[in-house]
């Protein structure tokens, strides 16, 4: 291996002198001092040489040699880059690569977006010492110069083939060092612990442990308070089970592709010099892929997850890395009862969760995740959505730490023995569980085991109907009010704030509800002047994942002749269902979000954000907003009638379950209020939530929401 990796040594300083003397590169650099040989053969070839120092961002001096056909380009390369700070500015790499000759385009991307898919073959790119651009021409036209040295190399050097050397480097060692720094594929590399020198401030680490909040939840290491999970163990891990994927292609498990590339960049924090290729790591059972940067391992290797500058760097996706190579810990796996199929639920839970008998089956999905870790995955995903400030439309949680550790049964980890609280503003649940159970379920499991808690256990299905509403989180949603920032310009609402209007609702909620009432008044008959519905009814129920509700499935077609469109706007029964609770997000399986954007326009251009204000209702009455709103005591709702009509005013809560009429029976045209106490019709008090009043007449309904605090 040593002569292998001498062999591919020559024959990198051949291929880069080749370049640098036929004018191919303006200036090459080796990293690290060259001995008195290989710089007598570059003077040979009427190179300038010289040697330069640099430094890291933890102080320690490197050494670089740089060459040219001219005495210009090093003695520039001296005067810019003499005792700086390797990997600074964009605007050195930007400079450092106008004098290695790398094409500016390329060089602002790869600053911009690094490995961003260019469509060359592994081989082509490979042969170069910078990462092309996407269709980039002048990368193109330097392809022939740099496989004519190449190959002229290659020639010189006979029975060599570097192509295949590179390959075999790659598995070797994901971080190809030309200078000789070589890292191990083991848990770290001989002299490279978790240490600072590799240390990124990251924004929203309030601790300094390298994780933020949603990735400590995730890893299952958050504890309140105390400030005891760190990023080093977890990077370790990562980084072994990486080593440990098999490198061929698989079907049914998690496997890497190493792609190693000619060109090598210096790490800023220690000077190490990491081969600028990539491996890419696949799940085929899950559909996910993710590409890691060989210097993304390099600083794993060290303890962290950021890698580059303190002024610019990358973060790994910890969320997909975790999906892939270690979705879920075995080891914490305690066993529950009766569980037939042993996935992690009781048989009494896929029974509630599922409903389709599927208790006998650890795998539903074929992701290759059991059941029990999978639904514990999509939970601890949610978990750091919830706010801590009750919002009215999602579940929030409350942090109830307490002065004293309690240590896990399973793998010795330490936690805050206190309680985490869940609840749920739709159906009025509460789940309450230790901070234990939240390490548990970021392992993929609803059972735990501690000195304080012991053989505990979350109800899968509690903690379900606790944690999820029907208003759903969406990316792109700054005030998290169900409308993308996007879309809250086009509806001229404020994307920074969730109740434009003030009236208590939110402004996707109100959006929804609108539009849920637009598509009730929709006549069920084509017509030529306006939007109509056609209802296609399918053989089969769909049970709502948040509500338990069974909804018959169908997909209405909403037709609008005056949009000249050739295609209606589709929506299912169980989309409709949700948009019916106030929200265009929409869980279940193979199930996407309402686009409220087309939806409003197929309806008739609805754009208002007020549950009672449907462009297409019937204009014989009106309904107001009640006020106020939110209210403790009392709130009163108005309307007004355009003739003498028979009326239904009741409240309900957001699952549509009935809780108080206010008025039945004829009432005389002109405006009119109603009065609701906040109770219930038996007369207890509706606790804090959201409810909807409907007002009906003559067939028609149009609603309002309102918010109950207590």
């Amino acid at each position: 291996m040593i002569r292998k990796r001498s062999r591919i040594r020559e024959f990198e300083f051949r291929y880069l002198t080749e370049l640098t003397a036929r004018g191919v590169k303006p200036m090459s650099r080796w990293e690290g001092p060259l001995p008195d040989r290989s710089r007598k053969t570059l003077r040979g070839r009427g190179l300038s040489v010289e040697t330069v120092t640099r430094r890291t961002e933890s102080g320690r001096r490197v050494e670089e040699t740089v060459f040219s056909a001219s005495g210009r380009y090093t003695s520039l390369y001296i005067r810019r880059f003499g005792n700086t700070l390797i990997g600074g500015r964009a605007g050195d790499r930007k400079t450092e690569g106008f004098l290695f000759g790398y094409p500016s385009c390329c060089v602002s991307e790869f600053v911009r977006r690094p490995y961003k898919p260019n469509g060359l073959d592994r081989k082509t790119q490979s042969m170069l010492f910078h990462w092309a651009c996407e269709e980039c021409r002048s990368t193109a036209e330097l392809i022939p110069y740099y496989r004519s040295c190449h190959d002229a190399v290659a020639g010189q050097m006979a029975g060599f083939d570097p192509s295949k050397a590179l390959d075999v480097s790659a598995r070797r060692s994901l971080n190809l060092a030309l200078a000789g720094i070589a890292l191990s594929g083991g848990l770290l590399s001989a002299g490279t612990s978790a240490d600072s020198t590799h240390f990124i401030p990251l924004p929203g680490d309030v601790n300094s442990n390298g994780l933020t909040y949603a990735e400590e939840i995730r890893l299952g290491v958050f504890d309140r308070g105390f400030d005891l999970g760190d990023c080093h163990a977890w990077a370790a891990l990562f980084k072994t089970r990486i080593d440990s994927l098999p490198d061929t292609v698989q079907t049914d498990r998690a496997y890497k592709t190493d792609h190693a590339m000619r060109g090598i960049i210096p790490c800023p924090k220690c000077g190490a010099w990491v081969n600028m290729g990539y491996v890419t790591l696949a799940h085929p059972l899950r559909g996910l892929e993710m590409d890691l940067s060989y210097m993304a391992l390099h600083f794993m290797e060290h303890g962290y997850f950021s890698h580059g500058s303190d002024d610019a760097f990358d973060r790994v996706d910890i969320d997909t890395l975790k999906a892939i190579v270690f979705p879920f810990d075995p080891g914490h796996g305690l066993p529950a009862a009766p569980d037939l199929d042993g996935d992690g639920l009781t048989d009494a839970e896929e029974d509630s969760l599922f409903s389709d008998g599927s208790s006998a089956v650890p795998d539903r999905d074929g992701d290759g995740v059991p059941d029990g870790p999978d639904l514990a995955e999509n939970l601890i995903r949610l978990f750091p959505r919830l706010g801590e400030v009750p919002d009215g439309m999602h579940s929030h949680v409350q942090f109830m730490p307490m002065w004293g550790l309690e240590s896990c049964a399973v793998c010795g980890s330490v936690h805050n023995m206190g309680l985490v609280r869940i609840t749920n503003p739709e159906n009025r649940r509460t789940c309450e569980f230790p901070f234990l159970g939240l390490h548990a379920l970021a392992a993929g499991a609803f059972a735990y085991d501690g000195d304080v808690h012991p053989d505990g256990r979350l109800d899968a299905v509690s903690l379900a109907a606790a944690m999820k509403t029907h208003q759903g989180f969406i990316e792109g949603d700054s005030d998290n009010d169900g409308l993308t920032d996007e879309e809250e310009r086009r509806f001229g609402t404020d994307p920074n704030r969730a109740d434009s209007d003030g009236d208590g609702v939110p402004d996707g909620a109100a959006l929804a509800l609108a539009l849920a009432n637009t598509i009730r008044s929709l006549p069920a008959v084509p017509r030529l002047d306006g939007p109509f519905a056609e209802y296609v009814e399918l053989y089969g129920i769909q049970t709502c994942s948040v509500c338990g509700e069974r909804i018959p499935m169908g997909i209405l077609h909403i037709s609008n002749p005056l949009l000249n469109t050739p295609s209606p706007f589709q929506i299912s029964y169980y989309a409709l269902h949700f948009l019916e609770k106030g929200s265009f997000a929409c869980e279940g399986a193979d199930e996407r979000r309402t686009d409220p954007v087309r939806l409003a326009e197929y309806t008739g251009g609805t754009s208002g954000v007020s549950a009672g204000t449907a462009e297409s209702a019937p204009e014989s009455f009106e309904l107001g907003r009640n006020h106020p709103n939110p209210f403790n005591s009392g709130t009163v709702i108005s309307y007004r009638l355009a003739a003498r009509s028979d009326v239904t005013l009741k409240v309900t809560d957001i699952l549509g379950r009935a809780i108080r009429t206010l008025i039945r029976g004829e009432r005389p045209a002109g405006e009119g209020e109603a009065f609701w106490d906040g109770n219930a019709e038996d007369g207890r008090p509706a606790g804090s939530g959201v409810y909807l009043y409907h007002l009906t007449v003559g067939g028609a309904t149009r609603s309002g929401k309102m918010l109950v605090i207590r």
